[in-house]
């Protein structure tokens, strides 16, 4: 996706998603709501969980996996979860339940002044890698149709309003060179066109009947984009986490894209040393998503790293690594430590750290390793 820059105002808000009831259901119409949404710097995106099952919102694709931007974790029927995006976040940040991962959205983060708008996915009926326009206009804007044999794009609006200056951003990969502009079929030159680092701003003033704004250039989207090798059976699937302690469950989820005869696939979790710890054989009756659901309990007994692997005819095989052990347990610091009663000698320090004591005062310090050779050589501290 690519977005024109304009300038920025100073503007926050807070949008709301929801995840709405029945959304866990792969054949559900809807899963997140919006499912895409653009925001601008400094906003925030609160999403609330009106299902009756638990889900995850998580940074992230099930074909690519997921990233460290944001994780909710496990999200309870009626829980919320929020994120505040900024400026080190821009660009199309895609996110889905690790649960549920057919639950996909779109969160676009934007440098937008406060009366710009986005208008999405421009072109996705020819193309594979459609475009989002940024634009401005008081009465709205209702469809953008692409027509590639007559190289033109044209923008239908609803609303009567005189004087109504629309300006919008036409990257190259959506339109190249605009020669002319129509508006409601009839050629105007009362238009602006400036072109800036592949990208054309047209600016039109629209009179208050007006409907259709169409440009004509010299190429558009999908009129010369190969078409991509679709390859069959590709499976795709995530664990809803990355490390599991004793007791836990850990659910696996996945997808099969381009489905060519495959009516079954074989799920194995296979131990650190090697040997199978779990097989299950799961039909895909009228579905390419699946779902499975795994008990540490009675089954794992080493620590370390586990894989699942999942294998399907005509498909490679698939590897999902994850942790299972003891989660190392978090302990308060030095100082909140001696202020229940514990001596200098016997705190306890985070993984990670080196217990120290400071010459001047005698307290307890917790400190890396590169640091407490600073502080013995500058006769600060010495080590217990």
């Amino acid at each position: 996706m690519m977005f024109a820059v304009v300038p920025n105002a100073v503007h926050a808000e807070t949008w709301k998603v929801q995840i709405p009831t029945g959304s866990s259901m792969p054949e559900s119409s809807v899963h997140f709501t919006p499912s895409e949404i653009s925001v601008r710097f400094g906003d925030r995106v609160e999403w609330g969980n009106a299902d009756s099952v638990v889900h995850t919102v998580t940074s992230g694709t099930l074909e690519t996996g997921i990233t460290t931007m944001f994780d909710s974790g496990h999200m309870d029927p009626g829980n919320r979860f929020s994120v505040l995006f900024s400026e080190k976040e821009a660009g199309e940040i895609k996110y889905f339940c690790t649960i549920h991962p057919w639950m996909t959205g779109i969160v676009n983060v934007v440098n937008l002044a406060a009366d710009y708008n986005v208008f999405h996915n421009v072109g996705s009926d020819f193309s594979e890698s459609p475009v989002d326009i940024v634009y401005k206009v008081q009465r709205n804007l209702v469809d953008v149709a692409v027509e590639p044999v007559r190289k033109s794009i044209t923008f239908s609006f609803v609303g009567k309003i005189d004087d109504d200056k629309f300006v919008v951003y036409l990257p190259e990969e959506l339109i190249k060179d605009p020669q002319s502009v129509f508006v409601d079929d009839k050629s105007i030159t009362n238009y602006e066109l400036k072109k800036t680092n592949g990208i054309t701003t047209l600016t039109v003033i629209l009179h208050e009947a007006a409907e259709q704004v169409k440009v004509v250039g010299v190429d558009v989207i999908g009129t010369s984009a190969p078409k991509k090798h679709v390859l069959i059976n590709q499976m795709f699937g995530v664990t809803d986490k990355k490390f599991y302690e004793r007791g836990d469950e850990i659910v696996i989820s996945g997808e099969i894209k381009n489905p060519v005869q495959l009516y079954e696939l074989t799920l194995d979790v296979i131990a650190p040393q090697g040997n199978t710890v779990y097989h299950k054989v799961i039909p895909l009756i009228d579905s390419t998503k699946f779902t499975e659901t795994v008990s540490t309990s009675g089954v794992f007994r080493d620590f370390g790293e586990y894989r699942v692997k999942i294998t399907g005819p005509s498909a490679k095989s698939l590897f999902l690594p994850f942790d299972f052990g003891i989660a190392p347990k978090e302990f308060k610091s030095p100082l909140k430590q001696m202020k229940t009663g514990t001596d200098s000698s016997d705190v306890i320090c985070n993984e990670g750290l080196e217990l120290f004591m400071k010459k001047s005062n005698g307290k307890a310090v917790c400190v890396k390793e590169t640091t407490a050779e600073i502080l013995i050589k500058r006769g600060w501290a010495d080590d217990f």
